[in-house]
This record gives structure tokens, C-alpha cells and sequence, in this order.
């Protein structure tokens, strides 16, 4: 039982620094790290193991119940990172001037021999509710819209 205990904190460990240096350099990790614990701001990360089919190794996200006091923060993160060049847009949708719905990629990510592809996702949605997602894997950015649009059955 203690082997297991101990087995069991370092795989959460290696977890939580994993996640940590995916987002290394970024100005949007500090949301997560501001945020991701906060009451009405519900976080999930998901690891390799369980994204491996899709060719995903990591995915964070932040759903905001109501993203009223944190939106000045979060636009002011995707500000920097596009003017410090980490990430480049991709989609945007803003109505009456505000930022409805966001799709970027950033800069890869060397790990071991290989590149990973990195994008964040952010959207407003009702009652001023928005989710924010970051993930990084071997997929492109077609596979990655593929992917977010395909048909549940």
C-alpha cells in the first residue's frame, strides 16, 4: 500500500510539472494558474494516456461560470502573447467590438525528438459563461477542427 501511495504522488507530480512546462513562456498560463482553482471556474486537464487516440498530449481547460471579472485579465494575456509572437491568430470573432470567440496556434514546442503543435481555444458563450482551452499534440490544425466539429453519434 505504501509503494502504491508513493508510486501514486509522483505520478500526479510529474503530472502537475508536465502541464506546468507545456504552457512555459506563455502569458495565457497564468490564467489557468490564477484561475483554475477559483469558485465558478471549473478546470480539467486530461493527459496523454487518455488523449493518445486522438494524437493529443496534453488538454487544459477553464470553463467560467460567469468570465465578467477575469475577461479584462484573459484579453490582456492573448494581447501579449500575439504582440510577443508565441501565437498567431487563426479565427476570431468579435461582435460590437468584444471578442466573442478565438482560435489560435502558438509556436511548437520541442519534447524529447519531436515537435508539438500547440493551440488555445477561447469562447464567450451565455450569461457571460466562456471557456478557455489549451492543447498541445502531433495533430494540425485541420485535424484539430476536424476533431472539435466532428458528429457525436
Amino acid at each position: 500500500m505504501k509503494k502504491f501511495t508513493h508510486t501514486l504522488l509522483c505520478c500526479l507530480l510529474l503530472l502537475f510539472s508536465t502541464g506546468m512546462y507545456a504552457q512555459k513562456g506563455l502569458q495565457i498560463a497564468s490564467v489557468f494558474q490564477k484561475y483554475g482553482k477559483q469558485k465558478g471556474v471549473t478546470m480539467v486537464e486530461l493527459s496523454r494516456d487518455m488523449l493518445d487516440s486522438y494524437r493529443i498530449d496534453l488538454y487544459r481547460s477553464l470553463v467560467f461560470k460567469d468570465v465578467t471579472e477575469a475577461l479584462p485579465y484573459i484579453l490582456d494575456c492573448l494581447e501579449k502573447d500575439q504582440k510577443e509572437g508565441t501565437m498567431k491568430k487563426i479565427q476570431e470573432i468579435i461582435e460590437d467590438g468584444k471578442l466573442l470567440t478565438a482560435y489560435y496556434q502558438l509556436t511548437q514546442v520541442k519534447k524529447g525528438k519531436e515537435k508539438l503543435n500547440r493551440f488555445l481555444l477561447f469562447k464567450i458563450g451565455k450569461k457571460n459563461s466562456a471557456t478557455l482551452i489549451y492543447i498541445e499534440g502531433n495533430l494540425n490544425s485541420d485535424e484539430l477542427v476536424a476533431l472539435l466539429f466532428q458528429r457525436r453519434n
